[in-house]
């Protein structure tokens, strides 16, 4: 099965779930944008694209009227690559509403068109008011985006677009279970939702497990040391994990928060914790990309914490068996944090819920180690990146076959499976 695989960029750990696609018999084509399009987060970690096994081809990236921005040379490559499916993400599906060209395209070679999304920040159909009111939208540098008639009319543009869009997709593919409650208000069929989920390479890490026990440890013994481990941007909510512990020390004199990361906030985060006096209190230990280093740091942590946006460190940490507390991400921790089995949801943005779940887990060193067997245990049997590669393997199978309900039999659209 040959594979079009349209994203905006192709982040570090995207990479090995596309080795491990071809290894499984998948062809994939990238397609990336040519030029930056402003769609990357500052500091996102991108694949060095050398040795690789898939391939990749570029498109020119271009700011449409309606604010987004397209690939442009799309449709030239579709017709160069004749993929069976293509796989293709916000913003870059919009394109398709305003080209109906390209749609057309895609029928007359039988191209299986398939959406992959988490769904974040997607308000089901018709509840543009009511789900903006109770989950504000900001970007990263929690700057209000949802307010104000203009926002209110692109969001009713934007869900009639993404219906027509999805009305014409054989699929969907969807990192999160949250799909489930917002894709069929849209129209799609239950059966026609592929939940995936997503993963970091946590092989590597499990690789380097057994190593790192045997060697010298990066830090002293603590038992009450926090991690987070993230872009250091405002949205992830760093100044409220620094609030936190500066409640917590007093009950926990030891107390120490390890922070990796680099972004526009480092500084602004290094004041905050001097100025509240608790800077011997937290280490910043800046970006760290290698699987080994980020191991012997989680190696050496009491308990992950993600006081803001994020995701794909929660799956690293509870590789590491760590338990787990945070709050909103980006709609993926709902599958990998079990309240109460392997870590604690506090409420959002809320400084005293965050101190007293940490007060709780930091109390009990028991408590702890069960959820963090816990985690291991969800990591190793459940979401890793074998599983992962196995729903998107079989997803692309399933896609690739149509049920007509008048023949009763299947019809596969494809050269080889």
């Amino acid at each position: 099965m040959r594979v079009l695989f349209v994203n905006y960029c192709l982040p570090a750990y995207l990479h090995p779930l596309l080795e491990r696609l071809v290894a499984k018999g998948c062809e994939i084509v990238m397609l990336l944008p040519g030029n930056d399009d402003n769609n990357i987060g500052e500091g996102v970690k991108l694949s060095d694209v050398q040795n690789i096994s898939y391939k990749i081809r570029y498109s020119r990236s271009k700011k449409m009227w309606y604010g987004k921005h397209a690939l442009i040379d799309l449709k030239h490559i579709i017709e160069q690559e004749q993929p069976d499916i293509l796989l293709i993400t916000y913003p870059y599906f919009l394109h398709l509403f305003f080209d109906r060209s390209i749609i057309k395209l895609l029928n007359r070679n039988n191209i299986r068109l398939v959406i992959r999304e988490i769904p974040f920040q997607v308000p089901p159909f018709g509840k543009i008011k009511s789900y903006f009111s109770q989950r504000p939208l900001y970007n990263e540098n929690m700057e209000s985006k949802s307010s104000g008639i203009l926002f209110f009319i692109k969001q009713w543009g934007l869900m009639h677009i993404r219906k027509y869009v999805y009305s014409k997709a054989a699929a969907t593919m969807n990192y999160s279970t949250a799909a489930y409650d917002i894709l069929p208000s849209y129209g799609v069929d239950e059966k026609n939702i592929h939940v995936t989920y997503n993963t970091t390479d946590t092989e590597a890490l499990i690789k380097e497990r057994s190593f790192i026990q045997t060697e010298p440890k990066i830090l002293p013994p603590n038992n009450y040391r926090l991690l987070h481990v993230g872009r250091l941007v405002k949205w992830k909510r760093v100044d409220l994990l620094i609030q936190a512990v500066k409640k917590l020390v007093n009950s926990f004199p030891t107390l120490q928060l390890v922070i990796i990361g680099d972004g526009p906030e480092k500084e602004n985060l290094i004041q905050q914790a001097i100025d509240n006096g608790i800077d011997s209190h937290i280490l910043f230990a800046g970006g760290v990309h290698d699987p080994k280093m980020l191991g012997k740091y989680m190696n050496e942590a009491t308990i992950y914490v993600l006081a803001g946006m994020g995701g794909l460190s929660i799956n690293d940490a509870m590789t590491y068996g760590l338990p787990v507390v945070c709050s909103v991400c980006d709609s993926t921790e709902r599958d990998l944090v079990r309240h109460g089995e392997n870590g604690f949801f506090f409420k959002e943005n809320d400084v005293n819920s965050l101190v007293q779940v940490l007060d709780q887990l930091l109390r009990s060193p028991e408590l702890c180690k069960q959820m963090g067997e816990k985690s291991k245990q969800i990591i190793e049997n459940e979401i890793n990146l074998e599983t992962v590669t196995n729903r998107y393997y079989q997803a692309f199978k399933e896609i690739l076959v149509i049920n007509y309900n008048s023949a009763k039999k299947p019809i596969f659209a494809l050269r080889k499976i």
